[in-house]
């Protein structure tokens, strides 16, 4: 209760009452008392409603994550990420891009996020990340950006010309390139440079499952980016022989990003998806305090 009382005013009895001044004054102060107490009540109760509806706000207001893959896997890539939000009470979309083209691609994922009812979190794995720095853009839902272990363009910038910064990794110097332009990572040494921390069983299938990709993937470029507008999180493979760390830092450090560091391959959504997990939820509390 806090120091302020109500101002009451005194009656005069009615010249016919039998009651003793004493007894009126014990009974209005009886009920004066009554009335306190259920003032009290309600404040008390009014408190713990707004407490609940806040709560409730909180942890309902951002209930969609769309996950956006990188090049030469799907969106089966995310299956155990997927699992675990989905788990978790969340709604969750997981894009399948045609790796057309860039513009194709970011045009997949707007679709996308034109279907979720609510705020919400896009990440994208890879390749992904330039996905969505530029599917981002003027989506006024998405609260968020998680990148894992990818390449954030920048505006007028190509996903080639960010890698070119930087030294070559392995990975990509294991690239195939046929006649029509489309790329996919040589399969005999994907297992050990895509995915060094999964059973090798696993990984051969990766590898022979492979999405060519078309080089406008990597060659084409957007006006304006999405990262500018919103905070963005980033998990950093220390163990990445596609992206190496040293690129994935200097990225993550023009996002400004809050940097989270796993112990994996490039394959960490299947080797370590929880950290991937813990990055998205993160991001979730953080821009919902």
């Amino acid at each position: 209760m806090n120091s302020f009382k109500p101002v009451l005013h005194e009656h005069r009895m009615p010249t016919r009452t039998t009651l003793s001044m004493t007894a009126s004054k014990s009974a209005l102060k009886g009920g004066i008392q009554v009335v306190f107490d259920a003032w009290e009540e309600l404040a008390v109760d009014a408190v713990n409603d707004e407490h609940d509806h806040r709560r409730e706000t909180r942890e309902h207001a951002v209930a969609n994550v769309v996950l956006v893959h990188g090049l030469w896997v799907d969106g089966s890539n995310w299956a155990l990420v997927a699992r675990e939000l989905i788990d978790r009470g969340l709604s969750v979309t997981v894009v399948q891009l045609p790796l057309s083209s860039l513009a194709d691609d970011t045009a997949v994922v707007r679709r996308a996020l034109a279907q979720q009812n609510g705020p919400t979190v896009l990440v994208g794995h890879s390749y992904g990340g330039a996905v969505i720095s530029a599917a981002s853009h003027g989506a006024a839902q998405v609260e968020a950006l998680v990148y894992v272990a990818a390449v954030a363009i920048g505006p007028g910038e190509t996903p080639n010309e960010v890698l070119q910064h930087y030294t070559l990794s392995e990975g990509l110097q294991a690239t195939v390139t046929d006649a029509n332009g489309y790329t996919i990572m040589d399969p005999q040494r994907f297992p050990d440079l895509f995915a060094g921390d999964i059973p090798r069983r696993q990984a051969e299938v990766l590898a022979v499952s492979q999405g060519p990709a078309a080089s406008a993937c990597l060659t084409q470029s957007v006006a304006e980016v999405g990262w500018r507008e919103r905070p963005s999180w980033y998990v950093l493979c220390a163990h990445d022989r596609t992206v190496t760390p040293e690129a994935q830092q200097a990225i993550a450090d023009r996002l400004g990003a809050k940097i989270s560091i796993s112990q994996a391959s490039h394959a960490v959504t299947l080797s370590r998806p929880g950290d991937v997990v813990a990055a998205i939820e993160d991001a979730f509390a953080s821009t919902h305090e």
